[in-house]
């Protein structure tokens, strides 16, 4: 770039780029003179259009003609802009996306195979299944070939303070069960119901009780609005804020204008910006933040005003204290504590950063050589590294393919290395995440694990093949997709089956689906799933009784009831333990011994003789001779 300035500069090679033009007399000098200013305005016009529309240009220009502390500002200003900017669209769309409403899905199905049914059924019966000829092993060897598909999943739309849904389980595309659900979190009120038992909802009503600590308070308004804590305008101001103190506070920078950086197997010539810091300078860095965490009146109005964690004194006390306690300490200001590096590329764009001290180290780095990128990080120590990771990948036509691999260091060289292989991996949908292609798990010892990604723009699927020692055992996959502007609403209470956290007592839930129902759904469930007519209402039998058991209408004796312990061993033949009221126990003794009709009884930590009454014991242990 210098050069093409020096040329347009130099009046020969300017004479020279006209040559064979005819020399025009003195009476044309105002027309030429026009021509002249038209040509400068188009070249100086032409240079600044290339300097604000080429980062490549704007980098060469400023890495040339700025001192090497004012080019670093410029770069890390100008990456730590586009990061800024980058952070409040995404921050933005997720606001926007939250006002206009969103509904999510997800659907995770598992498709069986022979193999997974072989397996099944010789888990359950034994090797030998297909040999039995008893109802019920037949019976569940149908329920198990029975198997083709299952599948759980759920939608969920939400909009402002408002939530509604539902979930379900399914056998081979039909229904098994289902529950939909609803939540007004303003006014703490939660709804659900499982339409094939009752198409009444239940509302358990609560209040902000559990809201009462500051924390939690300030957590549920977040979630609720969280622009109304920070604006996108306000997270990108903060993120310049905090680029512009690292620049003002750095010194004493030294710049290589192009050094080889070796990145994996290539070589990419960057930028190195290089800033040492002793401990008074690392000291000062910290006090910088410190001061400008104190003056952040963004900050300082989310902590204090809005989520109310601390008054504005206490806020300015504690930091002070902190400033206080980094400048009452002596630091060293001679000798260099760590070095912190940065790679800038020919476009001006940070590609990496390297700190390290006399034994430490930590790198970062990423490069492009052709379609070849290369990626690296590393933590080294004495030289030697204790773990790193590499990115290997050929880019085509925006897709992908190549391996991350994990590697862990040790003395012995028995380095361990995880891969990620990946082939045409490429984004589809840039705003949902969404990705196309293939990644496959590499661990020592341990068979190869594929998950498959494919997309339409519109959701996401993530299939993986569950397949070992040659055997396929199904498939797996998650389906998933956001629509946007979704419309949402919760039931109403009138009519609802309601339970508050006000009251002492909760409702039996007799009341609210009658045992008979609850006994008729279950018993379906189970014809569904396979299992005969009697087993089916005997099960049903079984899980209703379990669940609407009442344990004052039952006849339980818990208390005065003799257990002989000897069909459990580890006893002596001649004891038996007689169990009292708990309550007398703990006011008098917890054992005594039977010696004839005279009872040793412990009581206030001493041992006793005389005639004991029962009441007065809580647990006696008898025996058929003296002791004692």
């Amino acid at each position: 770039m210098s050069e093409n300035l020096n040329n347009i500069n130099n009046n020969d090679n300017f004479t020279n780029a006209v040559s064979g033009v005819e020399r025009v007399t003195k009476k044309k000098g105002k027309k030429i003179a026009l021509i002249s200013g038209i040509t400068a305005v188009a070249i100086v016009g032409g240079g600044a259009a290339a300097y604000n529309l080429s980062d490549f240009v704007k980098n060469q220009v400023n890495l040339r003609v700025m001192k090497p502390e004012k080019y670093y500002a410029w770069v890390t200003e100008e990456n730590s802009k586009n990061f800024a900017q980058s952070v409040k669209e995404s921050y933005s769309k997720s606001l926007s996306k939250m006002n206009d409403g969103q509904k999510a899905n997800m659907t995770l199905k598992y498709t069986a195979t022979d193999d997974f049914k072989d397996y099944a059924l010789s888990e359950i019966l034994g090797d030998d299944y297909g040999s039995y000829n008893d109802e019920e092993s037949k019976m569940l060897t149908d329920i198990i070939n029975n198997i083709n598909e299952i599948a759980i999943g759920t939608n969920a739309s939400m909009k402002d303070t408002l939530m509604a849904g539902n979930i379900f389980a399914s056998l081979n595309g039909e229904n098994l069960v289902s529950a939909d659900y609803a939540m007004d979190m303003e006014n703490y009120d939660y709804f659900l119901r499982v339409p094939e038992l009752t198409e009444q909802w239940l509302c358990v009503e609560t209040d902000d009780s559990m809201y009462d600590n500051y924390f939690m308070s300030s957590l549920d308004g977040v979630m609720e609005n969280p622009s109304e804590y920070l604006s996108p305008d306000e997270l990108e101001d903060i993120i310049i804020r905090y680029t512009n103190v690292w620049n003002e506070s750095v010194k004493d920078i030294e710049l290589e204008k192009k050094e080889s950086v070796d990145i994996c197997d290539i070589t990419v010539d960057y930028t190195v910006v290089s800033v040492e810091f002793t401990e008074a300078d690392l000291k000062d860095l910290a006090v910088d933040y410190l001061e400008e965490l104190k003056n952040d009146d963004i900050i300082k109005n989310i902590v204090v005003n809005k989520m109310e964690v601390c008054t504005e004194d206490e806020w300015i006390s504690e930091i002070d204290e902190m400033i206080t306690d980094l400048e009452e300490d002596d630091y060293d200001d001679s000798d260099v504590e760590v070095t912190f590096d940065t790679y800038i590329d020919p476009n001006g764009d940070i590609r990496g950063i390297k700190m390290y001290d006399e034994s430490e180290e930590f790198f970062i780095g990423l490069g492009k050589s052709g379609d070849n990128v290369r990626g690296e990080m590393y933590f080294a120590d004495e030289n030697e590294k204790d773990f790193s990771i590499e990115l290997y990948a050929e880019e085509n036509n925006g897709k992908y393919s190549g391996n991350i691999d994990f590697t862990s260091y040790y003395y012995d060289d028995t380095d361990e290395v995880v891969s990620i292989e990946f082939n045409n991996f490429g984004v589809v949908n840039e705003d949902m995440g969404y990705v196309d292609g293939g990644i496959t798990l590499v661990i020592p010892d341990i068979d190869l694990i594929t998950v498959d990604f494919a997309s339409d723009g519109n959701s996401q699927d993530i299939s993986y093949n569950i397949n070992f020692n040659g055997k396929d055992y199904g498939t797996v996959t998650l389906t998933m997709s956001v629509d946007e502007n979704a419309d949402v609403s919760v039931p109403s209470k009138d009519g609802a089956f309601i339970i508050s956290d006000y009251i002492d007592s909760a409702p039996e839930l007799e009341d609210y689906i009658p045992s008979e129902t609850m006994n008729k759904f279950i018993y379906d469930i189970l014809v569904k799933l396979g299992f005969n007519d009697e087993i089916a209402h005997d099960g049903a039998d079984d899980i209703t009784e379990e669940l609407y058991w009442d344990y004052e209408d039952n006849d339980w004796e818990p208390y005065d009831s003799t257990v002989d312990f000897d069909d459990f061993g580890g006893f002596d033949d001649d004891k038996d333990f007689i169990f009292f009221d708990e309550g007398i126990a703990e006011e008098t003794s917890v054992s005594a011994e039977n010696a004839n009709d005279t009872w040793n009884y412990h009581e206030n930590g001493v041992w006793q003789t005389g005639e004991a009454d029962e009441s007065r014991v809580g647990i006696l242990e008898t025996e058929q001779s003296t002791n004692e």
